[in-house]
């Protein structure tokens, strides 16, 4: 008796130690819907230059940042969204689409919330959309 005692409280111990899972805060993302973005910092991203976003599996994100592809973690910290590091490939592209491709990198780095209304995402930064896309 005495030792089930003991193990029922070890039990509960280990478990109240237990964080919960944070959640992936693109969840609400289809795998591998690809999502054209639109505008980056309120400026429209030029018909010329694509840039997307995609979530392959739990955790990740990738696509192409305009002039080369990315990928990189993205998780929920806390209540917030914190993306990582993003890694990607090291093609030149002209001044203009390197120019969307910074924007974009330097927004992304930044963003704290993610929202999904219809077919419309919204990647913010203390309530205010940085990034935006489509399906």
């Amino acid at each position: 008796m005495r030792a089930i005692m003991i193990g029922s409280v070890l039990a509960l111990a280990v478990l109240a130690g237990c964080k919960p899972q944070e959640s992936d805060p693109l969840e609400a993302l289809a795998p591998n819907v690809i999502w054209e973005v639109t505008e980056i910092a309120g400026q429209p991203v030029p018909a010329n230059v694509e840039v997307t976003l995609t979530h392959p599996e739990k955790g990740l994100i990738a696509g192409n940042s305009g002039c080369n592809r990315y990928n990189g973690r993205i998780s929920n910290q806390g209540g917030r969204v914190r993306v990582g590091e993003l890694v990607g490939t090291r093609m030149a592209c002209p001044a203009d689409v390197m120019a969307v491709e910074g924007a974009f990198h330097s927004n992304i780095a930044r963003v704290d919330e993610v929202k999904i209304e219809d077919d419309r995402l919204q990647l913010m930064v203390d309530g205010k959309p940085v990034i935006t896309a489509k399906r």
